[in-house]
């Protein structure tokens, strides 16, 4: 009898941890279109504020979401650039969008490429254009 509960006890156990493991790791998504703005602010501001103290900046900015405001200087398939600083990657094709347009966008900022040193968004969408 000891024996039947024990190992229904550990079955039991090894079953609730599998189901918590399972849902921590395969969580929801998370949708920025939905999500609430942390920080409204132009492209060259943002970028300005990056400068001054890059990891002040990233502590308060990193994985959140954006919205910035900002005159589009290149286009590609589905990346913008803002003011030649911020390279926003688009969750879709965007043809109707023109070099020298004006656009808000509302994205997760991701951090810094030292590389071609600029910042990065991605998840954006365009909240409005001028």
């Amino acid at each position: 009898m000891k024996t039947k509960n024990f190992i229904f006890l550990t079955l039991a156990f090894i079953a609730a941890t599998g189901i918590v493991l399972l849902s921590y790791i395969y969580k929801e998504h998370r949708t920025i279109r939905t999500e609430k703005v942390n920080t409204s602010t132009t492209a060259i501001a943002f970028y300005s504020a990056f400068i001054k103290d890059k990891a002040a900046f990233n502590a308060i900015h990193l994985d959140k979401t954006i919205e910035l405001k900002g005159l589009i200087t290149t286009i590609e398939s589905n990346r913008i650039v803002l003011d030649q600083k911020i390279v926003v990657t688009l969750e879709r094709d965007l043809m109707t969008l023109n070099i020298n347009k004006k656009i808000t966008i509302k994205g997760r900022y991701v951090g810094f490429d030292d590389l071609l040193e600029y910042l990065k968004i991605d998840q954006a969408t365009v909240t409005s254009t001028q």
